[in-house]
C-alpha cells in the first residue's frame, strides 16, 4: 500500500501551485492590458510653475475640445507613456507611465532607517530627476519648438479649468473616462515614424523621395541646434517622423537646452550620430541601395560642414 504524502507537504505543494497560478495570471494581465490603469497615469507631485503653459486662445480651445470630443483608441506603450489615437486617426493622446517615473511600491515600503533610508532617498531622488527631465523636455519643446514636434497641448500640472473628460478604449477594449484636469497628458499630431516612412519608400524604390526625407530630417536637427536645443535620444528612426510632408520630433522627453549646441564645433558630432543611425539602418535593411544613400548623406555633410573633413 502506497504511503500518502505528509499533510504539510501537500499543503506546501498546493501553496506553490496557487502562487504559480497567481503569477501566471498577473503576467497574462500585464500582457493583455500593458498594465494601463488610472493609478499608473496619476502621481501626487508638487505643483511647478515652470510646467505651466499659456492659456489657450478661444480658437485653440475650440480646436482642443473638438479633438478631444472624439473617442481615443489604444495604440501602444513606450518607455515613458501610453499612447491612444483619435477616431479620425489624426492625433495622439499620451499619458505618462508613472510606474517608471516614480519610486516603486517596494521602495515606499522600506523603513526610513540606516542603510534603507539612504537607499530610499537615492531612489526617490533618481526618479524625481527623471520625471523633472521628461517634463522639462516637453515644456521646452512646447515653448519654442511646438510646430516641429506636432504638440497641440501639454498638461503637466493638475488644473481646474480644462473641464474635459476624454473617452478612451484600452488595449482589451474596455471604455474608460478620464478627467484631463487630474492627469498629466500630451496631445500631439499623429505621425508616421521615420522608420515606417523609409520602409514604405524603399519598398517602392523611390530613392529620390528617400533622399528628400533624409535631408528634411537633417534640416530638422539643424533647426533645433540653431535654437540652442538638442535631443539626448539619438534614435532617429523611431523618434522622428512625418505628418504628411512635415518632419517632426515625436518624443521630446530628452530635449535639452544648451546654447553651445548652436556652434558647429558642438553640433557636428551630434549630427554625425544621426547619420550613423541612418547608415546602420539602411545597410542592414537595404544593402543594395546603401552605397547610393551613403554617398548622398556624405555629400550633405560636406555641404553642411563646408570643406571640413567629415
Amino acid at each position: 500500500m502506497k504511503k500518502s504524502l505528509p499533510k504539510y507537504f501537500r499543503r506546501f505543494l498546493l501553496a506553490c501551485a496557487i502562487l504559480l497560478a497567481l503569477f501566471g495570471l498577473s503576467r497574462l494581465y500585464f500582457r493583455l492590458t500593458d498594465d494601463f490603469r488610472l493609478s499608473n497615469i496619476t502621481y501626487k507631485m508638487p505643483y511647478r510653475q515652470a510646467w505651466e503653459v499659456p492659456e489657450m486662445s478661444e480658437a485653440q480651445r475650440e480646436n482642443f475640445n473638438e479633438i478631444l470630443n472624439q473617442k481615443f483608441y489604444y495604440v501602444g506603450k513606450g518607455a515613458q507613456s501610453y499612447a491612444f489615437k483619435s477616431e479620425d486617426d489624426k492625433y495622439i493622446l499620451k499619458f505618462f507611465k508613472f510606474k517608471h517615473l516614480k519610486p516603486s511600491f517596494f521602495v515606499d515600503l522600506l523603513p526610513s532607517v540606516g542603510a534603507f533610508k539612504i537607499y530610499k532617498e537615492k531612489q526617490v531622488e533618481r526618479k524625481n530627476r527623471l520625471l523633472n527631465s521628461v517634463f522639462d523636455g516637453y515644456r521646452l519643446a512646447y515653448a519654442i519648438h511646438g510646430d516641429e514636434t506636432g504638440l497641440i497641448y501639454i498638461h503637466l500640472n493638475k488644473s481646474h479649468e480644462l473641464n474635459k473628460v476624454v473617452t478612451v478604449h484600452d488595449k482589451i477594449g474596455l471604455v474608460r473616462h478620464i478627467d484631463l484636469d487630474e492627469v498629466p497628458f500630451i496631445l500631439q499630431e499623429k505621425a508616421k515614424t521615420t522608420r515606417t516612412v523609409m520602409t514604405e519608400l524603399m519598398n517602392n524604390q523611390d530613392i529620390s523621395m528617400v533622399q528628400k526625407r533624409i535631408k528634411q530630417i537633417f534640416d530638422l536637427y539643424l533647426l533645433e541646434y540653431s535654437k540652442g536645443i538638442y535631443d539626448r535620444d539619438h534614435g532617429v528612426m523611431h523618434n522622428t517622423g512625418f505628418v504628411g510632408d512635415k518632419p517632426i520630433h515625436l518624443d521630446v522627453g530628452k530635449l535639452t537646452e544648451d546654447d553651445r549646441i548652436k556652434s558647429k564645433e558642438f553640433y557636428k558630432p551630434d549630427l554625425l550620430r544621426i547619420v550613423s543611425k541612418f547608415n546602420i539602418w539602411f545597410k542592414a535593411n537595404y544593402p543594395q541601395d546603401y552605397p547610393t544613400l551613403k554617398a548622398f548623406m556624405d555629400e550633405q555633410m560636406q555641404l553642411i560642414f563646408e570643406d571640413e573633413r567629415v
